[in-house]
């Protein structure tokens, strides 16, 4: 039993490329699960004027291999309806406004799914690479 050098040269040249890829792979598996986040959110979010709903936003930062997705709503009210507010009339407290928790739920979610995502890429791109 035996093996061909040409065969290690050539898993070689594979591996390279794969690491080249891999900056390619997370960052599209980053801006999908960006995506899918942003979508999920704004379902979640309640409607008056549709303003909250439509300025959720997203940003990738990468750094070191890591990359981070922030998901964002610059309106000034928008954590009020995340995390639920008191309602004051006059100085009195009368009660109090539950929090929709809209993206700490699309987190969770995005935390759970997002693993199978990126093993999904990273095989599809091996078997191209590989030729498997």
């Amino acid at each position: 039993m035996g093996f061909e050098f040409s065969e290690m040269k050539i898993m070689k040249q594979n591996l390279i490329e794969l690491n080249k890829m891999s900056h390619v792979i997370h960052l599209k598996v980053a801006k999908r699960v960006a995506q899918l986040a942003i979508r999920k959110v704004k379902e979640m979010t309640p409607v008056d004027t549709g303003d909250l709903r439509n300025n959720w936003k997203y940003h990738i930062v990468k750094k070191g291999d890591t990359y981070t997705i922030l998901i964002y709503n610059q309106l000034n009210y928008a954590s009020f309806v995340e995390s639920g507010h008191r309602i004051v009339v006059g100085g009195v407290t009368l009660g109090w406004v539950e929090g929709k928790f809209m993206l700490k739920l699309t987190k969770d979610e995005m935390e759970r799914i997002a693993p199978r995502m990126w093993k999904k890429e990273v095989e599809k791109e091996m078997k191209r690479i590989f030729g498997q």
